[in-house]
């Protein structure tokens, strides 16, 4: 009975487990139906299979990351393009302006009204102004309005023309110039209006007294004095030249003049002088000739000159004399004056980019032709069989930078250090380590992206440049590395 009963139980036990797991599989299967999370996961193989083209990314990925790490700790290389410029050794000098000079004095005194134009040239006993010693006649100018029928279109265009010149000379470092300008300029309206002004008034003013002045000499007129009339070249000095201490008077037209003092200025003759101090290393450059050629005030054109070198008594002086053009410079006393030297023209790069390169040389006399080639630009190398003893020649045409008379200077990467080169004419050979080397100066160019010696022919340096001749290797607008001494040739740039 009692097994029959734990039979019983354990059947109802099982039954119970087969329900359950019956319910679990329901739910499930409707759980798939509603959308809700399924308990059938697929799974993937997790193992990562090495093949070829995995170590190709791998590795290119590794160099990479080497270059960017090695490309990080090196300073960087820097490059400057090459450009044309040129290099004047012209003399810049101030110089100071020396005529024959002749001022004439007054005896009456009164209003100075001049009839000849500042600049122009004179007879001699001929009138260069009238002094009104009443000033009767210079009152009645003064009231004069209707200079619209005195002035002519010309004069008009003569007054705009001054002004246009002295608007395109002026500086501010010579702004005193300013008020000799002024002066001068009413100076050349008045002498415009007076000539014609005095012979209508004249009929007019019988009481009128008037003393004429006329030029004891033939020459330029010019109105203003400044003490240097009388200039004596011999005892010239520094302090003559110090432009902060000059005193420019001008004579115009309406001033009031007393007895005795200047009226006027005559330059009677067209030779004249230029004195500026000057340099012992500068009267070395132009010794060679007996003339110089000068450009004064930067004007458009040369003048060749004879010269002589004066001992002053604080240093030396040139003193370059002239015979023409004196009526451009009338007016000035200092003057700027290039002595016009050499003008040299080229290529211009850094000093820091400049390397010298030792290169072979070897005489011409080993250099022959080559097959269906013309042109000796071949040398002959022995080859000596280690296993039969048999020599032969080897031709190699090497990289040749110039050539003189009797040598060629070639690369010394086109040979290797054991190599014997051969005269086929006269048979004679010479080791390559025993041949002659030279210097040559060079840059290196980076426009293949690897540091490319090429050679240059430095012209003169001048400071932190060189100026190099176009003739050679380098052209404009080449790159080459700014400083020779941060890569090696050959080396790779980027």
């Amino acid at each position: 009975m009692s097994n029959t009963g734990n039979r019983n139980i354990t059947n109802n036990k099982n039954i119970s487990r087969k329900n359950a797991v019956s319910r679990t599989a329901s739910k499930s299967r409707n759980s798939g139906r509603n959308g809700r999370k399924s308990n059938n996961v697929l799974k993937f193989n997790k193992d990562i299979k090495i093949n070829a083209a995995t170590c190709v990314i791998a590795a290119v990925l590794l160099y990479s990351v080497i270059c960017i790490i090695i490309a990080s700790r090196k300073d960087p290389i820097t490059t400057y393009k090459v450009n044309k410029s040129d290099i004047s050794d012209n003399i810049i000098l101030n110089g100071l302006i020396i005529r024959d000079e002749q001022i004439i004095n007054t005896t009456k005194s009164g209003y100075v009204c001049y009839y000849i134009r500042d600049g122009e040239k004179i007879m001699k006993n001929c009138t260069v102004c009238t002094i009104d010693e009443t000033g009767q006649l210079y009152n009645q100018l003064s009231d004069f309005d209707n200079y619209n029928s005195v002035l002519k279109a010309e004069d008009y265009e003569e007054i705009r023309s001054n002004i246009s010149l002295y608007k395109v000379s002026y500086n501010n470092d010579s702004f005193y110039e300013a008020y000799n300008f002024n002066s001068s300029l009413n100076n050349k309206v008045l002498e415009l209006t007076n000539e014609v002004l005095m012979q209508e008034l004249s009929d007019s003013s019988s009481n009128i007294r008037m003393a004429k002045i006329n030029s004891m000499y033939s020459g330029v007129v010019t109105y203003y004095v400044d003490g240097y009339e009388q200039y004596n070249i011999n005892n010239v000095k520094k302090e003559d030249f110090d432009k902060s201490k000059y005193s420019k008077q001008t004579l115009k037209s309406g001033s009031v003049v007393s007895a005795g003092s200047p009226i006027v200025k005559i330059i009677p003759n067209e030779e004249w002088n230029i004195l500026s101090a000057i340099t012992t290393e500068q009267i070395n450059s132009i010794s060679e000739n007996d003339y110089v050629t000068i450009r004064i005030n930067n004007s458009t054109y040369t003048m060749d000159m004879p010269y002589e070198i004066v001992n002053g008594s604080d240093g030396q002086y040139i003193n370059i004399k002239l015979s023409k053009y004196l009526s451009n410079f009338v007016d000035e006393r200092f003057v700027d004056v290039e002595i016009i030297m050499d003008d040299k023209a080229g290529l211009k790069v850094p000093v820091s980019a400049l390397v010298e390169k030792d290169v072979y040389k070897i005489p011409k006399s080993y250099f022959s032709g080559g097959s269906n080639e013309e042109g000796t630009n071949y040398l002959n190398i022995q080859v000596k069989d280690e296993a039969t003893g048999e020599i032969t020649l080897n031709q190699v045409k090497p990289y040749v930078y110039f050539s003189d008379d009797d040598y060629k200077y070639v690369d010394p990467d086109s040979f290797l250090s054991t190599d014997v080169i051969l005269d086929v004419n006269t048979q004679k050979t010479i080791a390559i380590s025993l041949v002659s080397s030279s210097s040559i100066k060079g840059v290196y160019s980076a426009n293949r992206g690897i540091a490319d010696f090429k050679m240059v022919d430095v012209i003169e340096i001048v400071d932190e440049f060189a100026l190099i001749s176009n003739d050679g290797e380098l052209k404009e607008y080449d790159n080459i590395i700014l400083d020779s001494s941060s890569v090696k040739e050959n080396q790779i740039i980027y």
